[in-house]
């Protein structure tokens, strides 16, 4: 018989914080994968998607069509706001009423008869900038006066209003997440008693919940990361492209998940009960801090430390320019409408992130088994 020395015996060694943070947020991820939440936010974003992109066609709003020799209002002048000086002269110009068209495809009739663009002697096709709109405009170089003008061009919807019809509903959807994911993740382990199995495990709180705070964060990037990419797979097929700032509309989006996750959390390492944080983090962000936003508003004060203002930076970064805000006097009343700057909605919702995770970690770690 052979007799183990101390020295010979197996030595296992608790694994670093570093080495456990992967191993939680890799089962709590593996917990999600399998929950009903997960499936259900999937379904919701592809009923959703699915409304918002047969619903304006099933109106008669359709995304791309033609028009068939369209009569095109033609304004006299000789100067063209944002015209390069050059070699020509201009009689008149007209503007096409649609933001994108497929300029191969237009033909110009002049009292019913085709006028060629003859290299451009007679016409040519500019973008030109009215105010904060761009407009295709017809500028010509042979005087029309008296003529009838009329143009035969495909057109489709710009990436930027398409992309905008989807991305309405995105702060919903975070909300969704917020809520599925974070708002009982740990009110749950004191509520179901599971804590009983998880904290004698030789792992620090703070270990445990970054852990579960990544997979739940994980599980959320999944559900709008899917979102984000329908739409822009839709974009690409109904508008011919992606606008350019799309990707910074998801950084946004990503950025505002991570703040309303951590603030769930918050929530969750405070209240005693699994149903009172799923609802106070939901309505929170759907109700609550919206109808401080618009009272703020209302009475002539931006918000700018607001979480749900910030947020708005997501949908607004598609418009060129960035929108500004606007003050309307009714005499009776003033109307004001604010928009969050963009470097601000991004520190903000970092701040809400940073110091939601720091309070709420040192909640849980305070936070007793009882009972």
């Amino acid at each position: 018989m052979i007799m183990m020395t101390e020295e010979s015996k197996a030595h296992h060694d608790v694994p670093s914080d570093v080495s456990q943070l992967p191993i939680v947020w890799r089962y709590e991820l593996l917990k999600y994968l399998r929950s009903w939440r997960l499936y259900a936010s999937v379904v919701i974003v592809i009923a959703i998607m699915a409304l918002l992109y047969l619903l304006p066609p099933l109106l008669g709003e359709s995304y791309s069509g033609t028009d068939t020799e369209t009569e095109i209002w033609v304004t006299p002048t000789t100067t063209v706001p944002g015209m390069p000086d050059g070699p020509y002269t201009v009689y008149a110009v007209g503007v096409l009423n649609r933001s994108q068209i497929d300029v191969d495809s237009l033909v110009v009739y002049r009292d019913g008869t085709m006028y060629p663009y003859a290299g451009g002697s007679n016409w040519f096709l500019s973008e030109i900038q009215y105010g904060s709109a761009s407009v295709y405009t017809i500028v010509f170089l042979q005087n029309v006066t008296g003529s009838t003008i009329t143009a035969t061009y495909e057109w489709y919807i710009s990436p930027e209003s398409f992309e905008t019809l989807f991305l309405g509903f995105a702060s919903f959807l975070i909300i969704i997440c917020a809520t599925f994911f974070g708002a009982d993740a740990i009110v749950s382990e004191f509520q179901n008693r599971t804590g009983y199995l998880v904290f004698p495990n030789p792992i620090k709180k703070s270990i445990l919940f970054l852990g579960k705070f990544s997979a739940s964060l994980t599980a959320g990037l999944i559900v709008v990361t899917m979102f984000y990419g329908i739409i822009a797979a839709l974009s690409m097929i109904s508008a011919r492209g992606i606008d350019d700032d799309f990707l910074l509309s998801y950084a946004y989006a990503a950025e505002y998940l991570i703040a309303a996750m951590a603030v769930a959390y918050l929530i969750s390492s405070v209240l005693k009960g699994s149903t009172g944080a799923l609802v106070l983090t939901f309505f929170m962000f759907l109700m609550i801090l919206p109808i401080v936003d618009n009272v703020a508003a209302f009475s002539g004060v931006k918000i700018e430390g607001s979480l749900t203002f910030s947020s708005g930076a997501m949908t607004y970064i598609l418009t060129d320019p960035y929108p500004t805000d606007e003050v309307v006097d009714f005499g009776v009343m003033t109307f004001n409408t604010y928009y969050p700057d963009q470097v601000l909605a991004a520190l903000t919702m970092a701040a809400y992130a940073l110091v939601s995770l720091v309070l709420g970690m040192y909640l849980f770690n305070r936070k007793q088994l009882v009972g």
